[in-house]
This record gives structure tokens, sequence and C-alpha cells, in this order.
């Protein structure tokens, strides 16, 4: 693997130590509105750290199918709550079908 492969794979692993792991252990007195936004917020945005990471890796093999595929898991997390595991699936596979069609 390359340097830039491994710091981002260390990047998501760090990013997904702070926001799963290190909550059990640090308490941390926040307001429940203060909580219910980060519980919110953070899953998502680790979830689009993963899909940015996941376009840089594939927009140099194919850049328009990583590119629309990004933009529909983009879109499918603003404007739906269908959850992690169906975004993904429905990116994949816009991917493989570009991919596929090209």
């Amino acid at each position: 693997m390359t340097t830039s492969v491994l710091l981002a794979i260390a990047a998501l692993f760090a990013t997904s130590c702070l926001v799963r792991i290190l909550p059990v252990f640090v308490s941390i007195d926040l307001t429940d509105t203060t909580r219910r936004l980060l519980e919110r917020v953070l899953p998502t945005a680790v979830f689009i750290n993963f899909a940015v990471y996941i376009l840089y890796s594939e927009a140099t093999k194919a850049p328009l199918a990583a590119g629309v595929a990004l933009a529909l898991v983009a879109g499918i997390a603003v404007a739906t709550r269908l959850g992690l595991i169906i975004t993904a699936v429905l990116g994949s596979g816009c991917y493989y079908l570009l991919q596929s069609l090209a």
C-alpha cells in the first residue's frame, strides 16, 4: 500500500476511535440538546469522510463513476433517512453499473 492510502486508513481509524470508543471512557458534561446534535452529526461526518476517501481512491481509476456515485450517496444522505447500509449499497451499485457501461 502507498503512504497516502495508509495515512487515509489511519485517519479514518483515529476518527472512528474518537467518535465511537473515546466517549465510553471519557465522560463529557453536555446539555441534552448538544448531545442529541452530536449523536446525529458525528456518525454522518464519519460516513461522509469514508465516502470522500472512497471517491479519492477510486477517482483516479474511474472519475465519472466515482463522482456520480458519491453525488448519489450525498443526495440520499441529505434527502432521506435510508441508513448507512442501504445508502452504501446504492452508491456501490451505481459505481459498478457505471464502471460496467464504460
